[in-house]
């Protein structure tokens, strides 16, 4: 009872930050600063590089879980307690749960949701971030563009003095931004809101019901891209590629 009820504090302060200080209504946001979570994928390079592919060969050569971290959330106010959602995906059962892990308490609190809002999260997520000028090679792009088009191939700033840092990650990037009051990130924002709020009170139909709004800001995000980059994004948004919680975009 005394940790709901402190979730459910903590998520009126939240609420009530916001439009204290905020940096306008900015549709991109900023590369991270801060050091990439464990889960994501360290072997990015050129194929023909050796150095790249003996780091490659280890990480294959690593024992794996069966449950995969897709992409995740940190959430960190100046003067309250920071939390990160995590999605963790099992790949053998297919199911799908966030688990929101909130400073100074030890155990997650942890929702099931269905495999497609994880993965137009993720889709979401990945547009976002690579709206950060994070992007990959075209080629690499315009590869998997190909094989998703198909069906065929393998596809292996100042702050102010209080407010919130908002920072997101896919599998291979990061990318904040600061109390947004508007604009695409502030619509993202809120949707990290009602994630929170989802798995506080244990109501998937909170963020279920948002799945609409999840994929119309994709869209956004994506549109601020050149191709291939935007036309991969917004074709993904409508067609899942297979083993989707594996890849790095």
């Amino acid at each position: 009872m005394k940790q709901n009820f402190k979730m459910a504090v903590f998520s009126l302060m939240f609420a009530l930050a916001m439009p204290v200080m905020a940096q306008g209504t900015e549709d991109y946001l900023k590369p991270c600063d801060k050091p990439l979570p464990q889960f994501t994928l360290k072997a990015v390079g050129n194929l023909n590089d050796p150095d790249f592919m003996n780091q490659l060969t280890a990480q294959l050569n690593t024992p794996r879980s069966n449950d995969i971290v897709c992409w995740s959330t940190k959430v960190e106010p100046s003067f309250s307690e920071s939390y990160e959602i995590q999605c963790v995906c099992n790949t053998d059962s297919r199911k799908c749960r966030l688990e929101l892990k909130i400073q100074n308490q030890q155990e997650p609190h942890v929702l099931e949701i269905d495999e497609e809002l994880a993965y137009q999260m993720r889709t979401l997520i990945d547009a976002a971030v690579y709206s950060a000028t994070n992007l990959p090679s075209k080629q690499s792009v315009q590869q998997k563009l190909d094989i998703l088009k198909t069906g065929e191939g393998a596809d292996f700033s100042v702050a102010g003095l209080d407010g919130t840092t908002f920072r997101f990650f896919n599998r291979q990037y990061g990318a904040k931004c600061w109390s947004p009051r508007g604009g695409n990130n502030g619509a993202l924002v809120a949707i990290g809101q009602d994630l929170y709020n989802a798995i506080a009170y244990k109501d998937v139909d909170k963020i279920n019901s948002k799945l609409a709004d999840i994929k119309s800001l994709a869209r956004k995000y994506a549109s601020l891209l050149d191709d291939p980059y935007k036309e991969y994004l917004l074709l993904r948004i409508d067609k899942k590629p297979q083993n989707w919680w594996w890849s790095e975009i």
